[in-house]
This record gives structure tokens, C-alpha cells and sequence, in this order.
């Protein structure tokens, strides 16, 4: 089973739509579990969103279950199995996609993470930012699953930290321009000492064994790639994008090699249409989404497959 995080400090960076469309496509062959924040939801569940926050039944659980002991750690319950089939029952395009939702007041979860220790300190820190890994361990999601993907919220709080704990790899997709690209390198160092050295640090401090170490946990978590996305396009130019788009884009390649994916993620009208309507764009009935559109995304999900599969 591979697991891998979606992840950017800025937000509108086209996170949940990559996500989202890489679901898709890893499970027409895999079993793929999805994860995290509330904005892929609103995309997936629609109207189902509701009737799982009245059930409790979301992500939030597992972290409430650390800040309040009297909310048990939940179970296979809060997975919605074939979840885009049980919202349109008159489609099944992905079986095998499963999915948890989240809940807007996984901020307020968070806050109250951050305010919690329970016991030992060091021991604290460390359980509170390997839940997501305790709980893939309780539903043995290695027999039940190929792929985890997890929707970060854009920051590296907590609740990040715990998707990023489990995670063998993490993906940034980028706008290439000044404010949304600035960061990748401040990103990739904190994954490094931040998180991951810090994780093994509370770990050796609270001398948790290797028996106690839920089996989901990642020592090391490598970036399996940078996506440019959103990328606007100029009809003149050379490059067919824009000039900014252009030299940061050509910047981000000379940094950072080929840890940059060829494919570019234009600024293609339909991408957004087919999110908002619940479709990744292979499904999507408008004319906006064209042959063009699907084969982007399809090139964009491949090389990323690849590069999972490698981590």
C-alpha cells in the first residue's frame, strides 16, 4: 500500500482538484481510500455530506478521540465505500474508490489538538500526531487498500503532520508564479526537520518500541513531485503561457530537476466545471471538458502514479 499527501502551504493552488482526479484515476485498477479536508467533501459527497456530519461519522473523529476520551476511536464506519456511486446510484465509475469526509470544524479540532496533553508530554506530542496512523492500523487498510491519498488542508499544522506522518511520499502542486511557488523550498526542508526528525525525536525521547510504533508510521517522507497547476496560457507567446508563468516555471525546473513532472497543468476551462459538478473531467458531460482536458489530467495522474509507485 502506497500513501502520499497533497499537500501546500497557499491555498487555490488546485490541491483538491488534483486530488480528487488522481482518486479517480489510481482506482480504475487499484483500491483507493481518500482522506482529509472538508473542500473534497462538498466535490464528492454532495448531499451525502450532510448525513454523515449528523452521524459523526468524518475524519474529525479520530482526532476528537485524542481530546476527548470519551469519543472512542472510530472503526471502518466513517469509510464510504464506493462513495461517488452512492451519491449518483445511477453510475459506477469507481468501485473501488472509497472515502472519508471531514467536517468544516476540523479547525476547531485542531485547536483543541494543539491544547491537549495527555499524560507524558513527549509521549503526548508523539500519539497526537500519529493518530491518522493508528487509525490505518485499526481498519488494516494494508490488506484493504492500494492507495491512500490525503487532501491537506493548506498549512503544516497537526492535523497535516498526521497525514504526513503516514505518508511515503507528498505531492505540492504549485501555480507557478512568485507567491504561489516561493515556498516549495521552505516546504521541503520543514517536512524534513520539522515533521519528520521531529516525529523521530519524540519518538526515541518517549522511548515508544518498535511493537508500540503503529506499523502505518513513515520515518521518512519523500517528495514525489512538484505539479505545476493552474498554469495560464497565452496564445502568442513561445511557451504558450505566460511570461510570468514562463520564467517561474522554467526557475522551479532549474531548481529543482526533475522533481518538477513534465506534464503542465493548464488553466483549461473545464477542470474546475467538471470538479464542481462532482465528475473528474473523464466523466464529465459538458463541452468544456475536451479531448484535450482529459488528456492532461490522464498525463498528469500517470506520471504521479509512477512516481508513488516508486516512493
Amino acid at each position: 500500500m502506497k500513501k502520499a499527501a497533497i499537500i501546500n502551504f497557499k491555498g487555490g493552488v488546485g490541491k483538491t482538484m488534483l486530488s480528487f482526479h488522481l482518486a479517480c484515476f489510481l482506482s480504475k485498477s487499484a483500491r483507493v481510500l481518500v482522506d482529509h479536508q472538508s473542500s473534497l467533501s462538498v466535490v464528492m459527497l454532495q448531499h451525502l455530506w450532510d448525513a454523515q456530519i449528523k452521524k459523526n461519522n468524518t475524519v474529525n473523529r479520530i482526532f476528537e478521540s485524542f481530546c476527548n476520551r470519551k469519543v472512542p476511536m472510530p472503526g471502518k464506519e466513517i469509510i464510504i465505500k464506493n462513495a461517488i456511486h452512492q451519491r449518483s446510484p445511477r453510475y459506477d465509475f469507481y468501485p473501488k474508490l472509497d472515502f472519508v469526509s471531514a467536517q468544516f470544524e476540523l479547525d476547531d479540532t485542531e485547536i483543541d489538538l494543539a491544547s491537549t496533553n495527555i499524560g507524558n508530554a513527549t509521549l503526548s506530542d508523539w500519539d497526537k500526531r500519529t493518530l491518522l496512523a493508528t487509525w490505518l492500523d485499526s481498519i488494516d487498510a494494508v490488506k484493504q487498500y492500494d492507495y491512500v491519498l490525503f487532501d491537506c488542508p493548506p498549512a503544516t499544522k497537526i492535523v497535516s503532520q498526521n497525514a504526513l506522518s503516514c505518508s511515503d511520499c507528498f505531492i505540492i502542486p504549485v501555480i507557478p508564479d512568485e507567491l504561489s511557488s516561493r515556498g516549495v523550498t521552505h516546504f521541503a526542508n520543514l517536512v524534513k526537520t520539522k515533521i519528520d526528525d521531529k516525529l523521530d525525536y519524540l519518538r526515541t525521547s518517549a522511548r515508544v518500541t518498535k511493537e508500540q510504533t503503529p506499523s502505518n508510521y513513515v520515518r521518512e517522507t519523500k517528495m514525489a513531485g512538484i505539479v505545476p497547476f493552474i498554469v495560464k496560457q497565452a496564445g502568442r507567446a513561445a511557451s504558450g503561457l505566460t511570461n510570468i508563468h514562463t520564467e517561474t516555471l522554467a526557475d522551479l525546473r532549474s531548481q529543482w530537476k526533475k522533481a518538477v513532472i513534465k506534464t503542465v497543468g493548464k488553466n483549461y476551462i473545464g477542470v474546475p466545471e467538471s470538479v464542481n459538478a462532482g465528475w473528474p473531467v473523464w466523466n464529465y458531460a459538458g463541452q468544456n471538458a475536451t479531448g484535450a482536458v482529459q488528456k492532461m489530467m490522464s498525463d498528469i495522474c500517470e506520471e504521479l502514479k509512477t512516481r508513488i509507485d516508486s516512493a
